[in-house]
């Protein structure tokens, strides 16, 4: 094989491990409930009956919860998600054990828009996303 055909076969792969790096993680695309990842891991998923949903539209807000409030998550963004492909920037506050863990200004890519409500919000660099939904 030529250099010419090397160097392009390797630059190939380089490009396609990248954009695989920015792939939404599987387990959250296929998610069909509101649900937060962080770093990977789950740490939060709606259950009907035992955990309640609220979404602030003029704060841009969304709100998940166990009835006692010992578990949540609360995701305030810059801009209401309105379509796939869409950049959101967003507050991320979540129960971690007995803490309250904060992350600010992170940056999140709008993956999937549904009709029903549910967006899906994933950030590859950090591994972290949210599935919400925009409450009429």
């Amino acid at each position: 094989m030529s250099r010419k055909a090397l160097a392009l076969l390797g630059l190939l792969l380089l490009l396609s491990g990248c954009e695989s790096k920015n792939k939404i993680d599987p387990e959250l695309s296929g998610m069909t409930e509101v649900g937060l990842k962080v770093k990977g891991k789950s740490v939060f998923t709606y259950t009907e009956g035992s955990t309640q949903l609220s979404f602030n539209r003029s704060l841009r807000q969304f709100r998940a919860g166990n009835d006692d409030m010992t578990s949540f998550f609360v995701i305030t963004c810059d801009q209401l998600p309105t379509g796939e492909g869409q950049q959101v920037k967003a507050d991320v506050q979540w129960t971690s054990g007995s803490s309250v863990k904060t992350t600010t200004g992170l940056t999140f890519e709008v993956e999937k828009y549904e009709s029903t409500g549910l967006v899906w919000l994933w950030n590859a660099s950090d591994k972290t996303g949210a599935v919400v939904k925009i409450l009429n």
